[in-house]
């Protein structure tokens, strides 16, 4: 019972009192928006390890230590009810947690195929009504739209798509800059964080960690890519090319795609501004995020380490048909 309770008091703190945490550390480490990420991921990863040893734990304590208990699970699962005096207990984690991975598994398939199905779509109509071009020493998808815009598409065909509204009010320099978020986006893989912000909130709604981190993961992500392309081409050109596409299309509501004029254009301008740069030294920071990750991780890595020692070296329950 202390596991379980260790268990389900690791995951209630991190649903609860995670998005603070990671709050804190970016105000007391001025933390770049990339080692951000990293916490986020980390904070989401360990939620979901938190659920996963409760689950562990309450099927080692109601089916018996040791191996056999898990491996005549389905044989004795009747029997435990009845006898183990914990019926209760299962008879209400056991459909809840069923339920809980049901609906997790059927929005994953079902975002997944809408996923794989919109990217065939909107490639075919990319082959359609499209032309493919060099611009910036890379490959890119020119679309004949008068609008401002550009995104990338991710994915196995991945790549950038640009509208000729956008090649005629960006400098040379500034579409560079443009290419370089973009590819920044593609390189971090930044999709699969937003994605998998995405699933979970949608999959298990109200929880303040899932709810705050669908908000913030896709502005992270915007501004690790601004950063990027602000070391790899120079802030100016960015803010201009920022400044020169404030009017760009309907966000994806979807998060298949990430655009340069994604998040808000007057917070990502404000960053690049001469003078925004942190003053945090590298070591600080590193320390920073060291302390956080340990905070956010070690707790439910030991209680799921502790757990498995425990079943696989406790001997093998006798079981009963």
């Amino acid at each position: 019972m202390i596991l379980i309770a260790a268990a389900a008091g690791s995951a209630a703190l991190l649903s609860l009192a995670g998005p603070a945490l990671v709050r804190w550390c970016a105000r007391a480490g001025d933390l770049p928006p990339r080692h951000l990420l990293t916490l986020w991921t980390v904070a989401l990863l360990a939620w979901t390890a938190s659920w996963v040893t409760l689950v562990f734990t309450v099927v080692a304590e109601v089916m018996g230590p040791g191996l056999k208990g898990f491996v005549t699970a389905c044989i004795t699962l009747l029997q435990a009810v009845s006898s183990s005096g914990a019926g209760t207990v299962v008879a209400v984690l056991a459909p809840v947690a069923a339920l809980a991975a049901g609906r997790l598994c059927w929005i994953l398939v079902r975002r997944y195929a809408g996923s794989v199905r919109w990217r065939r779509e909107h490639h075919r109509e990319l082959t359609a009504g499209a032309r493919q071009r060099c611009l910036g020493g890379r490959d890119v998808w020119l679309l004949q739209a008068r609008r401002p815009d550009a995104y990338c598409v991710p994915g196995r065909r991945s790549g950038v798509v640009l509208t000729q509204g956008a090649l005629d009010v960006l400098s040379h320099r500034q579409l560079l800059a443009v290419l370089a978020h973009e590819d920044a986006h593609l390189r971090g893989r930044h999709h699969v964080l937003v994605a998998a912000s995405r699933l979970l909130d949608t999959a298990f709604p109200r929880v303040p960690l899932l709810r705050t981190a669908v908000r913030e993961i896709p502005v992270l992500a915007e501004w690790a890519a601004d950063d990027h392309a602000a070391r790899t081409v120079g802030r100016s050109p960015l803010l201009h090319a920022i400044g020169a596409m404030v009017a760009p299309a309907e966000p994806d509501p979807s998060g298949r795609t990430l655009a340069a004029s994604g998040a808000c254009p007057v917070q990502r301008a404000r960053r690049l501004l001469p003078g925004a740069a942190s003053g945090t030294g590298r070591s600080a920071r590193a320390a920073t995020v060291l302390a956080a990750m340990v905070l956010l991780a070690v707790p439910p890595a030991a209680v799921l380490s502790t757990a498995v020692l425990t079943v696989v070296g406790s001997p093998p329950c006798v079981c009963t048909i």
